[in-house]
Protein backbone atom coordinates (compact mmCIF):
# COMPACT_ATOMS: atom_id res chain seq x y z
CA UNK A 1 0.00 0.00 0.00
CA UNK A 2 1.19 3.04 -0.77
CA UNK A 3 2.43 5.56 2.27
CA UNK A 4 1.87 8.91 3.05
CA UNK A 5 3.93 11.79 3.20
CA UNK A 6 2.35 13.87 5.59
CA UNK A 7 4.04 13.84 8.97
CA UNK A 8 2.66 16.25 11.68
CA UNK A 9 2.52 16.14 15.39
CA UNK A 10 -0.58 17.61 15.59
CA UNK A 11 -4.26 15.93 14.73
CA UNK A 12 -5.39 17.52 11.28
CA UNK A 13 -8.78 18.65 11.45
CA UNK A 14 -11.74 16.65 10.01
CA UNK A 15 -12.55 17.17 6.22
CA UNK A 16 -15.72 16.07 4.83
CA UNK A 17 -15.77 12.70 3.37
CA UNK A 18 -17.24 13.70 0.26
CA UNK A 19 -14.30 16.46 -0.20
CA UNK A 20 -12.05 14.03 0.32
CA UNK A 21 -13.16 11.16 -2.30
CA UNK A 22 -13.70 14.21 -4.64
CA UNK A 23 -9.72 14.82 -4.34
CA UNK A 24 -9.11 11.20 -4.68
CA UNK A 25 -11.27 11.00 -8.04
CA UNK A 26 -10.01 14.50 -9.63
CA UNK A 27 -6.31 12.42 -8.95
CA UNK A 28 -7.21 9.73 -10.38
CA UNK A 29 -8.68 11.34 -13.45
CA UNK A 30 -4.88 13.36 -13.95
CA UNK A 31 -3.07 10.61 -13.47
CA UNK A 32 -5.12 8.67 -15.58
CA UNK A 33 -3.92 11.25 -18.46
CA UNK A 34 -0.22 10.55 -17.70
CA UNK A 35 2.31 7.98 -19.17
CA UNK A 36 3.39 4.76 -17.14
CA UNK A 37 6.95 5.90 -16.89
CA UNK A 38 5.49 9.51 -15.90
CA UNK A 39 3.10 7.81 -13.23
CA UNK A 40 5.66 5.33 -12.06
CA UNK A 41 8.30 8.10 -11.25
CA UNK A 42 6.17 10.07 -8.59
CA UNK A 43 6.64 7.34 -6.77
CA UNK A 44 9.37 7.70 -3.57
CA UNK A 45 8.98 3.71 -3.07
CA UNK A 46 9.48 1.76 -6.87
CA UNK A 47 8.28 -1.41 -5.30
CA UNK A 48 5.62 0.43 -3.87
CA UNK A 49 3.16 1.92 -6.51
CA UNK A 50 1.33 5.09 -6.00
CA UNK A 51 -2.47 3.18 -6.39
CA UNK A 52 -5.60 2.35 -4.77
CA UNK A 53 -6.42 -0.94 -5.16
CA UNK A 54 -10.10 -2.40 -6.47
CA UNK A 55 -10.22 -5.76 -6.03
CA UNK A 56 -8.80 -9.05 -8.29
CA UNK A 57 -5.52 -7.38 -8.82
CA UNK A 58 -6.70 -4.15 -10.18
CA UNK A 59 -6.40 -0.82 -9.46
CA UNK A 60 -6.50 2.88 -10.07
CA UNK A 61 -3.43 5.08 -10.56
CA UNK A 62 -3.03 8.20 -8.29
CA UNK A 63 -0.40 11.09 -7.47
CA UNK A 64 0.92 11.55 -3.86
CA UNK A 65 -2.02 14.04 -3.51
CA UNK A 66 -4.23 11.07 -3.87
CA UNK A 67 -2.75 8.86 -1.78
CA UNK A 68 -2.84 11.08 1.02
CA UNK A 69 -6.21 12.12 0.68
CA UNK A 70 -7.00 8.56 0.92
CA UNK A 71 -4.45 7.92 3.72
CA UNK A 72 -6.61 11.25 5.67
CA UNK A 73 -9.92 9.52 4.96
CA UNK A 74 -8.67 6.33 6.41
CA UNK A 75 -7.05 8.01 9.55
CA UNK A 76 -11.04 10.01 10.24
CA UNK A 77 -12.66 6.90 10.16
CA UNK A 78 -10.46 4.60 12.19
CA UNK A 79 -10.69 7.85 14.94
CA UNK A 80 -13.92 8.33 14.63
CA UNK A 81 -15.43 4.79 14.57
CA UNK A 82 -14.58 2.74 17.77
CA UNK A 83 -15.88 -0.51 16.69
CA UNK A 84 -13.41 -0.87 14.06
CA UNK A 85 -10.67 -0.21 16.41
CA UNK A 86 -11.66 -2.97 18.74
CA UNK A 87 -12.36 -5.68 15.61
CA UNK A 88 -9.70 -5.42 13.32
CA UNK A 89 -6.15 -4.84 13.31
CA UNK A 90 -4.91 -1.59 12.16
CA UNK A 91 -3.07 -2.73 8.73
CA UNK A 92 -6.25 -4.70 7.64
CA UNK A 93 -8.13 -1.45 8.12
CA UNK A 94 -6.46 0.19 5.80
CA UNK A 95 -6.42 -2.44 3.05
CA UNK A 96 -10.10 -2.52 3.57
CA UNK A 97 -10.03 0.66 3.55
CA UNK A 98 -8.09 1.92 0.42
CA UNK A 99 -10.44 -1.22 -1.55
CA UNK A 100 -13.90 0.51 -0.36
CA UNK A 101 -12.40 4.04 -1.83
CA UNK A 102 -11.56 1.87 -5.04
CA UNK A 103 -14.63 0.05 -5.50
CA UNK A 104 -16.54 3.51 -4.65
CA UNK A 105 -14.61 5.35 -7.77
CA UNK A 106 -15.24 2.19 -10.05
CA UNK A 107 -18.74 2.85 -9.31
CA UNK A 108 -19.28 6.28 -9.39
CA UNK A 109 -20.14 6.23 -13.20
CA UNK A 110 -23.80 5.34 -12.02
CA UNK A 111 -24.02 8.38 -10.10
CA UNK A 112 -23.81 10.62 -13.27
CA UNK A 113 -26.92 12.29 -14.76
CA UNK A 114 -28.27 9.80 -17.58
CA UNK A 115 -27.53 12.34 -20.34
CA UNK A 116 -23.54 11.95 -20.24
CA UNK A 117 -21.62 11.23 -23.49
CA UNK A 118 -19.23 8.70 -23.98
CA UNK A 119 -16.40 11.30 -23.29
CA UNK A 120 -17.41 11.62 -19.76
CA UNK A 121 -17.34 15.29 -20.13
CA UNK A 122 -20.03 17.01 -17.54
CA UNK A 123 -19.40 18.95 -14.21
CA UNK A 124 -20.77 17.28 -10.91
CA UNK A 125 -21.86 18.89 -7.98
CA UNK A 126 -22.61 17.89 -4.25
CA UNK A 127 -24.94 15.08 -4.72
CA UNK A 128 -22.47 13.25 -6.78
CA UNK A 129 -20.08 13.28 -3.79
CA UNK A 130 -22.61 12.47 -1.73
CA UNK A 131 -23.55 9.45 -3.12
CA UNK A 132 -20.09 8.76 -3.78
CA UNK A 133 -19.56 9.16 0.19
CA UNK A 134 -22.67 6.76 1.08
CA UNK A 135 -21.14 4.39 -1.16
CA UNK A 136 -18.33 4.64 0.37
CA UNK A 137 -19.76 3.64 3.98
CA UNK A 138 -21.63 0.83 2.47
CA UNK A 139 -18.48 -0.68 0.86
CA UNK A 140 -16.17 0.04 3.84
CA UNK A 141 -19.00 -1.72 5.76
CA UNK A 142 -19.81 -4.72 3.87
CA UNK A 143 -15.60 -5.40 3.80
CA UNK A 144 -15.33 -5.11 7.19
CA UNK A 145 -18.34 -7.16 8.03
CA UNK A 146 -16.96 -10.11 5.88
CA UNK A 147 -13.35 -9.61 7.42
CA UNK A 148 -14.77 -10.55 11.03
CA UNK A 149 -15.77 -14.02 11.24
CA UNK A 150 -16.78 -16.07 14.42
CA UNK A 151 -13.81 -18.08 15.44
CA UNK A 152 -12.67 -20.09 18.39
CA UNK A 153 -9.16 -19.23 19.06
CA UNK A 154 -6.69 -21.43 20.63
CA UNK A 155 -3.51 -20.60 22.40
CA UNK A 156 -1.09 -23.23 23.53
CA UNK A 157 0.18 -23.11 26.89
CA UNK A 158 2.08 -24.52 29.93
CA UNK A 159 0.29 -24.78 33.32
CA UNK A 160 0.32 -28.22 35.24
CA UNK A 161 2.25 -30.87 33.80
CA UNK A 162 -0.31 -34.02 32.90
CA UNK A 163 1.04 -36.44 35.37
CA UNK A 164 -0.78 -33.99 37.91
CA UNK A 165 -4.72 -35.38 36.06
CA UNK A 166 -5.83 -31.70 36.76
CA UNK A 167 -9.35 -31.48 34.55
CA UNK A 168 -10.24 -29.62 32.44
CA UNK A 169 -11.56 -26.11 33.96
CA UNK A 170 -13.13 -22.71 32.54
CA UNK A 171 -12.06 -19.07 33.90
CA UNK A 172 -14.91 -17.03 32.70
CA UNK A 173 -14.74 -16.74 28.60
CA UNK A 174 -12.14 -18.80 28.86
CA UNK A 175 -11.65 -22.91 28.99
CA UNK A 176 -8.60 -24.17 29.75
CA UNK A 177 -7.73 -28.00 28.45
CA UNK A 178 -5.36 -30.23 28.56
CA UNK A 179 -3.51 -31.20 25.37
CA UNK A 180 -5.99 -34.75 25.28
CA UNK A 181 -8.80 -33.32 26.16
CA UNK A 182 -8.30 -30.15 23.58
CA UNK A 183 -7.60 -33.07 20.77
CA UNK A 184 -10.50 -35.10 21.10
CA UNK A 185 -12.81 -31.91 21.19
CA UNK A 186 -11.41 -29.69 18.64
CA UNK A 187 -9.60 -32.65 15.82
CA UNK A 188 -12.91 -33.83 14.36
CA UNK A 189 -11.80 -35.15 11.32
CA UNK A 190 -11.44 -39.30 11.54
CA UNK A 191 -8.26 -39.26 9.42
CA UNK A 192 -6.15 -36.34 10.93
CA UNK A 193 -7.11 -37.49 14.50
CA UNK A 194 -5.65 -41.21 13.51
CA UNK A 195 -2.50 -39.66 12.18
CA UNK A 196 -2.15 -37.20 15.59
CA UNK A 197 -2.69 -39.92 18.02
CA UNK A 198 -0.10 -41.89 16.17
CA UNK A 199 2.14 -39.21 17.19
CA UNK A 200 1.13 -38.62 20.75
CA UNK A 201 0.89 -42.42 21.63
CA UNK A 202 4.30 -42.56 20.45
CA UNK A 203 4.13 -45.25 17.89
CA UNK A 204 5.89 -42.50 15.70
CA UNK A 205 8.11 -39.32 16.45
CA UNK A 206 6.95 -35.96 15.34
CA UNK A 207 9.36 -35.47 13.03
CA UNK A 208 8.28 -38.70 10.76
CA UNK A 209 5.19 -37.05 10.41
CA UNK A 210 6.39 -34.05 9.52
CA UNK A 211 8.07 -35.66 6.60
CA UNK A 212 5.81 -37.35 5.56
CA UNK A 213 3.54 -34.65 5.20
CA UNK A 214 5.98 -32.42 3.15
CA UNK A 215 6.25 -35.51 0.52
CA UNK A 216 5.26 -34.64 -2.88
CA UNK A 217 1.67 -36.86 -2.83
CA UNK A 218 1.03 -36.57 1.00
CA UNK A 219 -2.57 -35.82 1.44
CA UNK A 220 -4.15 -32.85 3.35
CA UNK A 221 -5.07 -34.82 6.06
CA UNK A 222 -2.14 -35.86 7.00
CA UNK A 223 -0.90 -32.22 5.96
CA UNK A 224 -2.90 -30.71 8.89
CA UNK A 225 -2.82 -33.38 11.14
CA UNK A 226 1.08 -31.85 11.09
CA UNK A 227 -0.09 -28.40 11.54
CA UNK A 228 -2.05 -28.88 14.28
CA UNK A 229 0.84 -30.37 16.26
CA UNK A 230 3.10 -28.05 15.12
CA UNK A 231 1.13 -25.46 16.66
CA UNK A 232 0.49 -27.50 19.72
CA UNK A 233 4.34 -28.51 19.98
CA UNK A 234 5.01 -29.27 23.56
CA UNK A 235 2.13 -27.63 25.17
CA UNK A 236 0.67 -29.77 27.79
CA UNK A 237 -2.41 -27.60 27.50
CA UNK A 238 -4.54 -25.29 25.65
CA UNK A 239 -6.78 -22.08 26.35
CA UNK A 240 -10.04 -21.69 24.36
CA UNK A 241 -12.11 -18.61 23.74
CA UNK A 242 -14.78 -17.54 21.37
CA UNK A 243 -14.00 -14.21 19.03
CA UNK A 244 -16.91 -13.18 17.69
CA UNK A 245 -17.36 -10.26 14.81
CA UNK A 246 -13.06 -9.82 14.53
CA UNK A 247 -10.71 -9.72 11.85
CA UNK A 248 -8.62 -12.59 11.98
CA UNK A 249 -5.07 -10.97 13.24
CA UNK A 250 -6.96 -8.86 15.84
CA UNK A 251 -8.84 -11.89 16.83
CA UNK A 252 -5.65 -13.50 17.99
CA UNK A 253 -4.29 -10.56 19.49
CA UNK A 254 -7.42 -9.72 21.71
CA UNK A 255 -7.62 -13.97 22.55
CA UNK A 256 -3.84 -14.08 23.39
CA UNK A 257 -3.91 -10.95 25.66
CA UNK A 258 -6.95 -12.24 27.27
CA UNK A 259 -5.81 -15.88 27.83
CA UNK A 260 -2.51 -14.24 29.36
CA UNK A 261 -5.03 -12.48 31.71
CA UNK A 262 -6.31 -15.64 32.81
CA UNK A 263 -2.96 -17.05 33.78
CA UNK A 264 -1.55 -13.91 35.46
CA UNK A 265 -4.80 -14.49 37.33
CA UNK A 266 -4.42 -18.11 37.98
CA UNK A 267 -0.98 -17.31 39.00
CA UNK A 268 -2.22 -15.02 41.67
CA UNK A 269 -3.14 -17.97 43.80
CA UNK A 270 0.37 -19.23 43.49
CA UNK A 271 3.80 -18.02 44.55
CA UNK A 272 5.79 -15.83 42.09
CA UNK A 273 7.94 -18.32 41.46
CA UNK A 274 5.56 -20.47 40.41
CA UNK A 275 3.01 -18.48 38.73
CA UNK A 276 6.16 -17.80 36.30
CA UNK A 277 6.30 -21.23 34.66
CA UNK A 278 2.57 -20.61 33.73
CA UNK A 279 2.95 -19.53 29.78
CA UNK A 280 1.55 -19.32 26.42
CA UNK A 281 2.60 -19.26 23.07
CA UNK A 282 4.28 -16.33 22.01
CA UNK A 283 5.24 -15.09 25.78
CA UNK A 284 9.51 -15.40 25.73
CA UNK A 285 10.15 -14.89 29.51
CA UNK A 286 11.51 -18.28 30.61
CA UNK A 287 14.38 -19.32 28.71
CA UNK A 288 17.90 -21.55 28.59
CA UNK A 289 21.39 -20.56 28.30
CA UNK A 290 24.75 -21.67 28.21
CA UNK A 291 27.21 -19.81 30.16
CA UNK A 292 31.05 -19.66 29.52
CA UNK A 293 33.80 -18.06 31.07
CA UNK A 294 37.67 -18.61 31.32
CA UNK A 295 39.78 -18.56 34.54
CA UNK A 296 43.29 -16.54 35.30
CA UNK A 297 44.83 -19.95 33.75
CA UNK A 298 43.25 -20.34 30.47
CA UNK A 299 40.82 -22.88 31.41
CA UNK A 300 37.13 -23.00 30.19
CA UNK A 301 34.44 -22.68 33.43
CA UNK A 302 30.92 -23.82 31.56
CA UNK A 303 27.50 -23.79 33.23
CA UNK A 304 23.92 -23.93 32.42
CA UNK A 305 20.48 -22.00 33.25
CA UNK A 306 17.27 -23.38 32.33
CA UNK A 307 14.17 -22.74 33.41
CA UNK A 308 11.26 -25.24 33.06
CA UNK A 309 7.52 -24.22 32.07
CA UNK A 310 4.35 -26.14 34.03
CA UNK A 311 3.70 -26.97 37.34
CA UNK A 312 4.40 -29.78 39.29
CA UNK A 313 3.57 -31.45 42.87
CA UNK A 314 2.57 -34.07 45.09
CA UNK A 315 0.09 -36.94 43.45
CA UNK A 316 -3.22 -35.07 43.31
CA UNK A 317 -2.12 -32.12 45.10
CA UNK A 318 -2.45 -29.88 42.03
CA UNK A 319 -6.24 -30.63 40.98
CA UNK A 320 -7.39 -30.20 45.08
CA UNK A 321 -5.70 -26.61 44.86
CA UNK A 322 -7.37 -25.98 41.43
CA UNK A 323 -11.08 -26.74 43.09
CA UNK A 324 -10.55 -24.83 46.66
CA UNK A 325 -9.35 -21.84 44.17
CA UNK A 326 -12.72 -22.34 42.46
CA UNK A 327 -14.76 -19.13 44.00
CA UNK A 328 -12.24 -16.95 42.90
CA UNK A 329 -11.80 -18.18 39.68
CA UNK A 330 -15.37 -17.53 39.43
CA UNK A 331 -14.85 -13.80 40.45
CA UNK A 332 -12.26 -13.33 37.81
CA UNK A 333 -14.46 -15.21 35.11
CA UNK A 334 -17.47 -12.39 35.93
CA UNK A 335 -14.94 -9.41 35.75
CA UNK A 336 -13.68 -10.85 32.86
CA UNK A 337 -16.73 -11.38 31.14
CA UNK A 338 -17.22 -7.45 31.57
CA UNK A 339 -14.15 -6.41 30.32
CA UNK A 340 -14.76 -8.72 27.16
CA UNK A 341 -18.27 -7.60 26.25
CA UNK A 342 -17.24 -4.05 27.02
CA UNK A 343 -14.29 -4.53 24.75
CA UNK A 344 -16.06 -6.30 21.85
CA UNK A 345 -16.91 -3.04 20.19
CA UNK A 346 -15.18 -0.23 22.52
CA UNK A 347 -14.05 -0.42 26.34
CA UNK A 348 -15.20 -1.76 29.59
CA UNK A 349 -16.42 -0.31 32.83
CA UNK A 350 -13.70 2.16 34.38
CA UNK A 351 -13.52 -0.80 37.41
CA UNK A 352 -13.40 -3.29 34.87
CA UNK A 353 -10.56 -1.35 32.78
CA UNK A 354 -8.59 -0.55 35.25
CA UNK A 355 -8.39 -4.13 36.98
CA UNK A 356 -7.48 -5.75 33.88
CA UNK A 357 -4.48 -3.22 33.21
CA UNK A 358 -3.08 -3.38 36.78
CA UNK A 359 -3.75 -7.45 36.61
CA UNK A 360 -1.37 -7.27 32.98
CA UNK A 361 1.49 -4.75 35.17
CA UNK A 362 1.02 -8.06 37.46
CA UNK A 363 1.47 -10.59 35.48
CA UNK A 364 4.78 -8.39 33.73
CA UNK A 365 6.37 -7.60 37.43
CA UNK A 366 6.33 -11.24 38.47
CA UNK A 367 7.69 -11.95 35.02
CA UNK A 368 10.19 -9.60 34.83
CA UNK A 369 13.76 -10.52 35.37
CA UNK A 370 15.16 -7.27 36.78
CA UNK A 371 14.03 -5.96 40.45
CA UNK A 372 14.09 -2.48 39.72
CA UNK A 373 11.77 -3.01 36.53
CA UNK A 374 9.41 -5.31 38.83
CA UNK A 375 9.13 -2.77 41.31
CA UNK A 376 7.90 -0.09 38.48
CA UNK A 377 5.05 -1.82 37.47
CA UNK A 378 4.31 -3.36 40.75
CA UNK A 379 3.82 0.51 41.85
CA UNK A 380 2.08 1.12 38.29
CA UNK A 381 -0.76 -1.77 38.76
CA UNK A 382 -1.21 -0.38 42.87
CA UNK A 383 -1.56 3.17 41.24
CA UNK A 384 -4.15 1.72 38.14
CA UNK A 385 -6.03 -1.31 40.27
CA UNK A 386 -6.78 1.83 43.34
CA UNK A 387 -7.61 4.71 40.25
CA UNK A 388 -5.24 7.21 42.49
CA UNK A 389 -3.87 8.64 39.71
CA UNK A 390 -0.12 8.63 40.96
CA UNK A 391 -1.66 10.16 44.16
CA UNK A 392 -0.06 8.34 46.89
CA UNK A 393 -2.28 9.64 49.41
CA UNK A 394 -5.11 7.97 47.79
CA UNK A 395 -3.76 4.74 46.95
CA UNK A 396 -2.74 4.43 50.17
CA UNK A 397 -6.40 4.91 51.54
CA UNK A 398 -8.01 2.55 48.63
CA UNK A 399 -5.57 -0.26 49.87
CA UNK A 400 -6.89 0.27 53.22
CA UNK A 401 -10.17 -0.02 52.34
CA UNK A 402 -9.08 -3.21 50.55
CA UNK A 403 -6.95 -5.14 53.14
CA UNK A 404 -7.59 -3.01 56.76
CA UNK A 405 -11.06 -2.13 57.02
CA UNK A 406 -11.33 -1.88 60.84
CA UNK A 407 -8.22 0.24 60.53
CA UNK A 408 -6.33 -2.37 63.18
CA UNK A 409 -2.65 -1.41 63.51
CA UNK A 410 -0.02 -3.24 62.10
CA UNK A 411 1.40 -6.31 64.18
CA UNK A 412 4.81 -6.51 65.27
CA UNK A 413 7.02 -7.28 63.20
CA UNK A 414 5.08 -6.55 59.46
CA UNK A 415 4.71 -3.93 57.81
CA UNK A 416 1.61 -1.41 57.59
CA UNK A 417 0.12 -0.63 54.40
CA UNK A 418 0.77 2.48 54.35
CA UNK A 419 4.41 2.04 54.48
CA UNK A 420 4.05 -0.73 51.98
CA UNK A 421 2.68 1.93 49.02
CA UNK A 422 5.17 4.30 50.19
CA UNK A 423 8.14 1.34 49.98
CA UNK A 424 6.72 0.30 46.19
CA UNK A 425 5.50 3.81 44.95
CA UNK A 426 6.95 6.97 46.38
CA UNK A 427 10.70 5.22 47.12
CA UNK A 428 10.18 2.74 44.45
CA UNK A 429 8.06 2.98 41.33
CA UNK A 430 8.50 7.43 41.20
CA UNK A 431 12.12 7.67 41.99
CA UNK A 432 13.21 4.39 39.71
CA UNK A 433 11.19 5.53 36.73
CA UNK A 434 12.24 9.64 37.58
CA UNK A 435 15.75 8.38 37.38
CA UNK A 436 16.01 9.86 40.99
CA UNK A 437 17.58 6.05 42.45
CA UNK A 438 20.15 3.43 40.95
CA UNK A 439 17.87 0.53 39.42
CA UNK A 440 21.19 -1.79 37.95
CA UNK A 441 22.70 -4.20 40.78
CA UNK A 442 20.77 -2.68 43.14
CA UNK A 443 19.13 -5.34 45.69
CA UNK A 444 15.45 -4.12 45.33
CA UNK A 445 14.59 -7.65 46.07
CA UNK A 446 12.85 -6.98 49.69
CA UNK A 447 10.81 -3.92 47.57
CA UNK A 448 9.91 -6.35 45.28
CA UNK A 449 8.56 -9.54 47.30
CA UNK A 450 6.48 -6.20 49.10
CA UNK A 451 5.39 -5.25 45.94
CA UNK A 452 4.22 -8.55 44.95
CA UNK A 453 2.38 -8.99 48.35
CA UNK A 454 0.99 -6.14 48.58
CA UNK A 455 -1.06 -6.74 44.77
CA UNK A 456 -1.62 -10.05 45.56
CA UNK A 457 -3.16 -9.02 48.62
CA UNK A 458 -5.48 -6.60 46.71
CA UNK A 459 -6.74 -8.54 43.82
CA UNK A 460 -7.74 -10.83 46.62
CA UNK A 461 -10.18 -8.72 47.96
CA UNK A 462 -10.73 -6.25 45.15
CA UNK A 463 -11.44 -8.90 42.67
CA UNK A 464 -14.03 -10.37 44.86
CA UNK A 465 -15.86 -7.51 45.78
CA UNK A 466 -15.78 -6.35 41.72
CA UNK A 467 -17.53 -9.45 40.40
CA UNK A 468 -19.79 -8.57 43.18
CA UNK A 469 -20.50 -5.08 41.98
CA UNK A 470 -21.07 -6.42 38.18
CA UNK A 471 -23.74 -9.26 39.91
CA UNK A 472 -25.85 -7.38 41.97
CA UNK A 473 -24.85 -3.37 41.87
CA UNK A 474 -24.32 -3.20 37.83
CA UNK A 475 -25.46 0.82 37.84
CA UNK A 476 -22.43 1.30 39.81
CA UNK A 477 -20.59 0.41 36.98
CA UNK A 478 -22.43 3.21 34.94
CA UNK A 479 -21.06 6.11 37.13
CA UNK A 480 -18.35 8.49 36.03
CA UNK A 481 -14.52 7.18 37.40
CA UNK A 482 -14.64 9.19 40.65
CA UNK A 483 -18.20 8.31 41.33
CA UNK A 484 -17.59 4.46 40.79
CA UNK A 485 -14.12 4.27 42.66
CA UNK A 486 -15.85 6.05 45.71
CA UNK A 487 -18.75 3.08 45.44
CA UNK A 488 -16.48 0.57 45.39
CA UNK A 489 -13.92 1.78 48.27
CA UNK A 490 -17.02 2.74 50.44
CA UNK A 491 -18.19 -1.30 49.78
CA UNK A 492 -15.09 -2.62 50.53
CA UNK A 493 -14.47 -0.87 53.76
CA UNK A 494 -18.80 -2.11 55.02
CA UNK A 495 -17.21 -5.76 54.77
CA UNK A 496 -17.59 -7.52 57.79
Amino acid sequence: MARSNKLSGQKAPEEPVERLLETILDDVLRATAMTSDEWRALSQFPLVPLAIPVGLGREYRVTQAGVDAAHRLTEQIWRKQENYRQTVARPEFNRLSFQAIGETIQNCRSHLPSDVGDDGNTTVGDLFFAAMAADFVRNLDRLADAARPDVDRHIPCHLFHTSQGVPLFSVGPVELLPRANWIARYVKNADQLGHIRQVESGQIRYDQLRDQAHERNSDRELHTAWQVLSALRNFEWVATIRMQGHELSQSHYKASIIIGLVLDAIGLRFQAEDARRFTKAGRQHLFAEDRLATSADGSFLKGTSVQMPGLGSAPGALAAKMQAERPFLDAVGKVLHAYVAGRQTGRGPHLVERWANALYWVGEARREASDFMAVVKYGCAADGLSGAGGDAVAMTTFAEAALNPKAQAATQGSISIADAVTKVYRDGRNKLAHGEMAGLFEDLSGTRAIGDALLVALFDEVTFELAAVIEQRPEILTLSEKHAYRALEARLKQRP
